[in-house]
């Protein structure tokens, strides 16, 4: 057993599906671009912090280089002075040869419990100089500080130079303060040094001691913060005394903002190397990365949205283009509806009419003879044209019916829309109710269709008769006619109209109005809203089928109580020029010649030969086809023309055409029907048949036809 096959998923969900698509990947793009930037982040702090502790480390080397020395200087001097009998001023001489070899130390101090020097290096520093106030001295006397210390920054000398010392306790054999030895160390040298790193930027190199007080730092600060205590550097500094070193992000030193900091206690000494940098100088790689991510992820995101967006606009269109084509099947499917119950109509239609014109030929035979043969003005006369005009009455109800038959084909010719509404019009204004105003409008220019004039009559005749019906109170029927031409194809609602000219035919009334129920079976056969014998129910079936059939289209515009509004659309002749009405044709009478006439309706064929005499001639009948054709067969020129029916039981009119002329060529054949089958003019054309008319057939179109015949067998 085969599966059905799936539902197709609705457009609707497509694109909701694609948008959620969308937003997916659009996200997953931003959290990309987010996780990279994190990254990216990570990687050039890392990097810079890579850099800073390769610094920090080489400062921290040389910082501890250059106090190894000063601090031996130091520790050389404490002892000499330690020495009994010390020739202090021979010694102070001593040292300032030595202290030749290193610029970088300015001076060479003894100083006693008492702040007093004992021994100085530069001699513009006497002996017995009071320095208790010198920084260096305080902080030894203050605190017992393992090793040496180094001070903060302090001025000294006339020229208010900026100097640091490193200074060694001196200690009595009981271990009470007994002084100091201090080496003067100049900062313009330190910051020599310090300058040689360069960071670019907003980088800077300190070096401060392990409490957090600023001994020097490049580029330099304001001189009131040189010997302060850093307040940011508290967690640097706990950090540092307990690892001995730090690296990461700290408050920056004297703004506040963040700085990134790689920071190293040098070794066997009090101070701490410390390299970095701000925020903005360390983060300025990956701002510029993080731009063209941005910008990269910006573009993406929005190409992937433009795609997405092109996208379900295809499929709105799509759907759009569905939903018109649905609309359009849905409305051809209805119009092969109609046409399926137009053509089993039809099919009725033509049966019925065959039958009912075959009566009303003998009907109309049998009056005509009768009005002929009457006095003039008795009763018998009178008689004989009221038969008459029911006879007509009825060939138009025939005419009406055969409409619906696609067996019945009416001539086709330019005609003017405007006669036939100005026709119309006329004789309608005659029946019209005194409630009922009517309006014309009619183009000034020619308004010519190809089609039937007869056909056009009954159109505009049903259209106006009904929108009469539908004002029982009174109201307006406004006509009106005008010519249109169409650029591009127009939607209506019962079809499509292609492009091109058209002639246009309003009728719009202020009547009773039609709901939607009744409006979609309006152009059914025999669907009619009047009581029982008001109405058949064929009139707008009639102008649906004749208005189809010309190639045009036909609308309605309705609502209850608010009147309804008909337009029919018929493609103009641009070039032609409408027919004038056919000029009535003399009776013409025969001159005894034989015609050979075959019915098998007997009292068709009775009527038929009895007026035949009565116009001339010479008939000759027959019922039964096949002995018609023998009796043509055995005497062929007795016989001048063929006059014969074409529905019969055992041989049809145009095959007993055909054969009888292979019998007699050239003879002239007529053939009268109740019902003009489809194709049936191209078998008698291919036959032989001159003329082909339609029951019930009148006197004068019957010797019109004869005299065409033997018009054209004489020129033969």
């Amino acid at each position: 057993m085969i599966s059905p096959m799936p539902a197709p998923m609705p457009v609707f969900t497509i694109r909701r599906l694609l948008f959620a698509l969308g937003a997916l990947i659009v996200g997953i793009n931003i959290l990309s671009a987010i996780w990279d930037l994190r990254n990216s982040r990570a990687v050039v702090e890392q990097n810079a912090l890579r850099d800073f502790s390769n610094l920090t480390a080489l400062l921290a080397d040389q910082t501890a280089r250059s106090l190894e020395s000063v601090v031996l200087v130091v520790h050389h001097t404490d002892e000499e002075m330690r020495r009994p009998g010390i020739d202090r001023q021979a010694f102070a001489e001593h040292l300032r040869v030595r202290l030749s070899g290193f610029p970088r130390i300015r001076n060479v101090l003894a100083l006693d419990a008492q702040g007093r020097v004992t021994m100085s290096a530069d001699p513009a520093v006497a002996v017995g100089t009071d320095l208790s106030d010198r920084p260096y001295y305080q902080r030894q006397r203050d605190r017992v500080i393992p090793g040496y210390d180094v001070t903060a920054a302090f001025r000294e000398g006339p020229q208010d130079h900026w100097f640091f010392g490193v200074s060694q306790r001196v200690a009595r054999a009981d271990g009470g303060f007994d002084g100091i030895v201090v080496a003067v160390i100049d900062l313009e040298y330190v910051n020599r040094l310090l300058r040689a790193i360069d960071l670019g930027g907003s980088g800077f190199v300190t070096l401060m001691n392990r409490s957090g007080m600023l001994i020097t730092r490049v580029p330099p600060p304001r001189e009131d913060r040189l010997g302060q205590p850093l307040p940011e550097s508290e967690d640097m500094v706990r950090e540092i005394a307990s690892s001995g070193q730090f690296a990461g992000w700290t408050p920056g030193f004297y703004t506040g903002n963040r700085v990134l900091v790689s920071a190293v206690s040098v070794a066997d000494s009090p101070l701490v190397a410390v390299v970095g940098s701000s925020e903005a100088n360390v983060l300025a790689p990956w701002r510029r990365e993080s731009e063209r991510v941005v910008l990269r992820t910006v573009n993406t995101s929005l190409l992937m949205a433009a795609i997405m967006w092109l996208a379900a606009r295809e499929l709105t269109r799509r759907e759009a283009a569905e939903k018109r084509a649905a609309l359009e099947q849905q409305r051809l499917q209805q119009r092969l509806r109609q046409a399926e119950k137009m053509e089993a109509i039809g099919r009725l239609a033509g049966v019925i009419a065959h039958d009912f014109n075959n009566i009303l030929g003998a009907i109309t035979g049998y009056g005509e003879m009768l009005l002929e043969d009457s006095a003039e003005g008795s009763p018998q006369q009178h008689y004989a044209r009221n038969l008459l005009v029911g006879t007509k009455r009825g060939r138009e109800m025939i005419e009406q019916i055969l409409t619906y038959s696609r067996t019945h084909k009416a001539a086709r010719r330019p005609i003017d829309l405007r006669r036939a509404v100005r026709e119309t019009l006329g004789v309608i204004c005659g029946s019209m109710p005194d409630n009922i105003s009517l309006e014309s409008d009619l183009s000034n220019e020619p308004l010519v269709t190809l089609g039937n004039a007869t056909l056009l009559h009954q159109v505009v005749m049903n259209l106006c008769t009904n929108a009469v019906q539908a004002m029982p109170r009174g109201g307006s029927l406004r006509v009106t006619a005008e010519s249109l031409d169409l650029s591009h194809p127009l939607a209506l609602k019962q079809g499509v109209l292609d492009a091109g000219a058209y002639v246009k035919l309003t009728v719009a009334d202020s009547g009773v109005g039609m709901d939607e129920g009744t409006q979609e079976h309006i152009f059914e056969p025999f669907f009619t809203t009047k009581e029982a014998g008001r109405g058949t129910g064929l009139g707008l079936a009639l102008v649906y089928r004749i208005v189809t059939e010309s190639g045009g289209l036909v609308t309605l515009a309705s609502k209850a109580g608010h009147g309804t509004t008909f337009e029919v659309y018929l493609p103009r002749e641009l070039e032609e020029q409408a027919a004038e009405p056919d000029a009535e044709v003399p009776l013409e009478r025969g001159n005894g010649e034989c015609i050979l006439l075959v019915d098998d309706e007997i009292p068709l064929l009775n009527m038929m030969s009895e007026m035949l005499r009565r116009l001339g001639y010479e008939p000759e009948p027959f019922s039964d086809p096949r002995a018609a054709l023998a009796a043509l067969e055995a005497h062929p020129r007795a016989y001048d023309l063929l006059l014969t029916d074409e529905a019969m039981p055992s041989l049809c009119g145009s095959a007993l055409a055909a054969a009888a002329r292979r019998a007699r060529p050239g003879l002239p054949v007529v053939i009268v029907t109740g019902c003009a089958p489809e194709g049936l003019a191209e078998v008698a054309a291919e036959a032989g048949v001159r003329d082909v008319l339609l029951k019930p057939v009148r006197s004068a179109d019957l010797t019109a036809a004869l005299a065409r015949a033997f018009a054209r067998e004489a020129v033969h």
